[in-house]
């Protein structure tokens, strides 16, 4: 489940969804991005590293709404969002139905065709506390 939780919170992440205001457009070029993320977790229990890759088309209107790599989830709420030119922090709280919790921490870098960031989570699980944290890059790789 809390595996479920971090890469439901990793799609949304690097997708587009959240509608809020923002004090600056982000410095990210509109096209199709791939992303790829390396999620790692400390617990009790052993529980493989996972890597996955996607990829998503990124409108003009999706930065210019600040909306390009937050997507809201069921469970969860954006709690806090920092967008600047060149990077963004944000923290985000999610409740799964049995009542596990994820609470995280983001920062990611904008470099025009480039981004990158790290994700550092704290779950609370019927199974124990975990941490998690998720590696992310991102490149554009040409038009939608």
């Amino acid at each position: 489940m809390y595996a479920r939780i971090a890469v439901a919170g990793l799609v949304g992440i690097l997708s587009a969804g959240v509608a809020t205001a923002v004090a600056e457009q982000p410095n990210i070029n509109p096209g199709m991005w791939e992303y790829t993320n390396t999620m790692t977790f400390e617990s009790e229990f052993p529980i493989p590293d996972q890597t996955n890759t996607s990829t998503d088309c990124v409108t003009a209107e999706d930065i210019a709404e600040g909306d390009a790599f937050i997507e809201e989830m069921e469970g969860c709420e954006l709690t806090r969002r920092d967008m600047r030119h060149d990077s963004m922090d944000y923290v985000m709280e999610c409740t799964a139905p049995d009542g596990s919790t994820v609470t995280m921490n983001s920062r990611i870098d904008f470099n025009g065709d480039s981004a990158s960031g790290v994700i550092n989570g704290d779950l609370e699980t019927p199974m124990g506390p975990m941490k998690m944290t998720i590696q992310m890059e991102g490149r554009r790789i040409g038009e939608c």
